[in-house]
Order: structure tokens, then C-alpha cells, then sequence
């Protein structure tokens, strides 16, 4: 069940006060996607991840919350070129606003995922030209010095698979296999190797990629060890995670 409350906060910007619907609550139940887009009901929330101020434009997950960095953005000319962007709807502009104070801060991994929200956006929208384009703009977010981050590169890669773009794709695929990755990386890029092979560009799960592939099994040496996490398993339940 998914939950709002509607909200008056005033904009840590300008300080005028404006009324905003505030996700309370929401959950989500089964695989999240290759680019960890979360599954519904959580999925359909996009539209409050964040808030806009009417008045002066601040974007942020809620706009009474910010710092002196994000003051000084509104008065440059990124702002302005991105509170203008063509977007066709404004919960994708919200995130390409977004996007671009990330990369105006010089953080690219934020500027990459808030670029890939709008993916998402126009995936719902049934605009599959403009996802497109909108993960290629995302991944020209990562370019310039070498990322290392194995999970930054894996959903790269399936941003790259889901724009069609094959050469970097496959390049990509290629030094992530170099790398011998461990249980459950490897399978993820054997998956994505498949389906680039295939030119397949169609959205999939985790779930699907390590279908069949359980975990191997772990050696432990120690039985007392192994008595404790047994134990621990028993009385600890497995939470349902409900975040983004």
C-alpha cells in the first residue's frame, strides 16, 4: 500500500512556502531490474521523488532541505538551461534539473542515476526513443576519469544494452569478464554478454539473470561460527526493504 500526505514546506531557496505531496509509506515485492529500477508499487511513486518549488525552481528530494551549494546553483547558467529543458512531461525535467546540479557539484555517479530516473520516466510513458536518449545523456555523465565501483559499471552497462549502443557495450562486457568477477557480478555480466550478443535491448531483471545460478556454497571452518549464524537467522527476521 502506498501512502501520501500533502504538505505545506517552505523552500530552503527562497523561503516561500508552497504545498507538496509527501510520500509516506510504499513497498515494493519482486526483482528490481539490471538498472535497479525498483518493482511496483514502489516503481510508481517516481512522480514525489522529488519536489519543485514553484517560485524560484529548486529541485531536491524535499525542497525545505538543502545547503549553501544548492542556493548558489540557481543563479548559474546550468540551472536555467536545465529548468528550460524540452523534457515532455515535468517529472522527468525534475530529474534533469536535478542531474544537473549533481554534475554542476562535480558528482557524477548522482548526476548519472538522477538522469537514469528520467529513463524511467519516458519507460512508463511508452517513449522508448526518449529513454533511450535520456541513458545515453546518463552514461555521458560517468565519462572522463576511469570508474572503478563494480555496481556503477554494471548498471552502466545495462544502460549502455538498453540504449542499443553495442561497441561500448560489448567493450564494456569485455573488461568486466577480464576481471573474473565473484557470485553475483559474474552472472550478471554473462547475462548481459547473452543479451547484447542477441541485440536484445529490452528491460530485464535480476531475478532473470541469476535465475538457475544459486550462490555457492560457503566453507566455515569454524562450527561455533557456524552455530551462531544459524542462530542469528532464526531470530532475526528478513525485513521487506521499502526504499528507492
Amino acid at each position: 500500500m502506498t501512502d501520501y500526505d500533502t504538505r505545506k514546506l517552505q523552500c530552503h531557496c527562497c523561503g516561500k512556502t508552497s504545498e507538496h505531496s509527501v510520500l509516506m509509506s510504499s513497498n515494493s515485492f519482486g526483482s528490481r531490474d539490471l538498472d535497479q529500477r525498483p518493482p511496483k508499487m514502489y516503481r510508481w511513486t517516481i512522480a514525489s521523488w522529488l519536489q519543485e518549488c514553484p517560485y524560484c525552481g529548486y529541485v531536491a528530494p524535499s525542497i525545505d532541505k538543502g545547503d549553501a551549494k544548492a542556493r548558489s546553483f540557481l543563479d548559474t547558467a546550468e540551472f536555467r538551461a536545465a529548468s528550460l529543458d524540452p523534457a515532455p512531461d515535468p517529472v522527468s525535467r525534475r530529474f534533469l534539473v536535478r542531474a544537473a546540479q549533481h554534475a554542476y557539484d562535480g558528482e557524477r555517479r548522482s548526476a548519472f542515476l538522477s538522469t537514469l530516473s528520467a529513463a524511467w520516466v519516458a519507460d512508463d510513458s511508452n517513449r522508448p526513443s526518449d529513454a533511450a536518449a535520456l541513458r545515453l545523456r546518463a552514461a555521458g555523465h560517468l565519462e572522463g576519469p576511469r570508474i572503478t565501483s563494480i555496481d556503477t559499471r554494471l548498471l552502466l552497462l545495462d544502460v549502455l544494452r538498453r540504449a542499443s549502443s553495442w561497441e561500448a557495450a560489448e567493450a564494456l562486457t569485455a573488461e568486466l569478464t577480464a576481471e573474473e568477477l565473484d557470485y553475483p557480478f559474474a552472472e550478471i555480466v554473462a547475462f548481459h554478454r547473452d543479451k547484447i550478443a542477441a541485440r536484445d535491448d529490452q528491460r530485464h531483471t535480476i531475478g532473470q539473470a541469476l535465475e538457475g545460478k544459486p550462490p555457492p556454497p560457503v566453507a566455515v571452518k569454524d562450527p561455533e561460527l557456524l552455530k551462531a549464524i544459524a542462530r542469528h537467522i532464526k531470530i532475526v527476521p528478513n525485513p521487506r526493504r521499502t526504499g528507492p
